[in-house]
């Protein structure tokens, strides 16, 4: 597969490849361009002619075109191509690839009904002495070009943030997927132009995201930059970012905590646990990865969490009955075990799991105490459950919070009160009371504290993020 610019299928122009591997297997499915700077440059080039371009065409216009093209990705032909390709590139389940693909369109409509009440302001008339008679009022505009980084876990679903709110307000897109994941990235573009955005306007350059992402964030011809990914990178992108004072969106790491309580309902909790962590293999940033469980419920927990892990169906990923497949690479799953292994070194006890063959890891629960690291800052991006006991409240909010992240949370209770003083003093981005931290809507402003990022996805904000405002006034207009 090629990359897509100037509505163009194009090669790199050093003709260089990277692969595409199925981590299930271990086998080379396709080939990707390895952009060089060359290709990244012409992309930059056309997005600034192309911005202009796009934020001419009426706002009714533009939303017509990306409701074309949700009509578009929705037909089941094409649900079907593009979940294929996840599966096969990336080891998620089919029928979770299915339904990101919806998510994709779900995602673009949200933000296209956004855009029809994103209103400016009035501003108080004559609320100043020095304002008599004046008329002022804000407008949107948009910032300009986007370079949008897109990771490997959702590549469709994510990509849908890091394009439509930018392209509904009139913006320009180089989207940067994933080298591990790009291939879904590729058909995004291919479709949104199919429905009519202009060949300049958007852009899929594959490859090196060392490579090109860092050199897009140094480009002064960037307006912005929106990442997802890990919280070192995202702090380079950063310190880029700022030598230009250019905007910077950055969705990042987290150990995300899930506080379950004695009176809790306790099989909706077991499943919350499982399914909060099960799904696309723990390889999800707001997945809840530290599991504080209530002493006196604490035993039965986990001898019941160990019974239903080991029923889980891992295998084929392409196999509608899976419920779990393999992580992105076998070089993934080396870095969990190593993590693993220090845990066991630092006193954590492995119940069930703690094996791997290729890049499939059994899932794994592991009881540590407060003070192991991966009760604190190791994040880990596999499927493996850190169970941690508690005895109060404050001992609970106290671990939870004992982390340099704050992207989720969730909070397991029949205790209404208990639960608001959880997601009041809890930090962390979002708080979700009788189910995961492991829960994200298009609407919702996500995003983390601390070292889990800067600023927020979703339509309730993300307009506002993605333009910039113009006070207009008509001075002494009504003297």
């Amino acid at each position: 597969m090629q990359m897509i610019i100037n509505g163009q299928f194009v090669d790199a122009k050093d003709g260089k490849t990277l692969d595409v591997v199925n981590p299930a297997f271990g086998t080379v499915v396709d080939t990707v361009p390895a952009a060089t700077l060359e290709d990244l440059d012409y992309a930059i080039s056309l997005a600034v002619e192309g911005q202009k371009e796009w934020n001419k065409v009426p706002l009714y216009d533009r939303l017509d075109i990306l409701e074309t093209y949700c009509r578009i990705i929705t037909k089941d032909e094409n649900v079907q191509k593009i979940a294929e390709i996840m599966c096969e590139e990336g080891g998620k389940p089919i029928e979770q690839a299915r339904t990101e693909v919806y998510a994709n369109a779900a995602i673009f409509r949200i933000y296209c009904a956004a855009a029809y009440t994103f209103y400016g302001d009035t501003l108080p008339y004559n609320a100043e002495a020095r304002s008599v008679g004046d008329v002022a009022f804000t407008i949107h505009e948009p910032l300009g070009v986007f370079a949008n980084i897109v990771p490997f876990n959702y590549p469709f679903e994510l990509a849908a943030h890091k394009a439509a709110p930018m392209l509904v307000t009139g913006n320009s897109v180089v989207l940067m997927p994933s080298s591990k994941t790009p291939r879904s990235a590729v058909l995004m573009t291919q479709f949104l132009l199919e429905a009519g955005v202009p060949a300049k306007a958007i852009s899929c350059v594959t490859g090196s995201g060392s490579l090109i992402g860092a050199a897009a964030a140094k480009d002064p011809r960037v307006h912005a930059v929106s990442f997802t990914g890990s919280t070192e990178v995202g702090i380079s992108l950063a310190k880029a970012c700022a030598a230009d004072l250019r905007h910077v969106s950055l969705e990042l790491g987290g150990n995300d905590p899930l506080i379950v309580f004695d009176d809790c309902d306790y099989e909706k909790a077991l499943n919350e646990v499982i399914g909060g962590r099960i799904g696309n293999a723990g390889q999800t940033c707001c997945a809840s990865k530290r599991f504080i469980v209530q002493r006196g419920i604490y035993d039965r927990f986990k001898n019941d969490l160990v019974k239903r892990l080991e029923a889980v169906k891992v295998g084929d990923p392409a196999d509608p009955a899976t419920e779990m497949g393999p992580v992105i690479r076998e070089s993934a799953a080396i870095t969990v075990m190593e993590q693993l292994e220090k845990t066991v070194q630092q006193g954590g006890k492995i119940l069930t799991g703690g094996t791997r063959s290729g890049a499939y890891i059994a899932p794994t629960v592991i009881e540590v105490s407060k003070d192991t690291d991966i009760a604190r800052d190791m994040e880990v991006f596999g499927p493996v459950w850190p169970l941690i006991v508690f005895d109060t409240l404050e001992e609970a909010l106290e671990i939870a919070n004992n982390t340099k992240y704050g992207l989720s949370s969730g909070v397991m209770t029949s205790d209404m009160k208990t639960a608001m003083v959880v997601a009041n003093r809890i930090e962390a981005g979002a708080c979700i009371i009788n189910g995961t931290g492991n829960y994200r809507l298009a609407h919702q402003p996500f995003g983390g504290y601390k070292y889990s990022g800067i600023g927020r996805e979703g339509a309730v904000c993300t307009l506002e993020e993605m333009t910039q405002q113009k006070m207009i006034s008509f001075k002494g207009i009504l003297n």
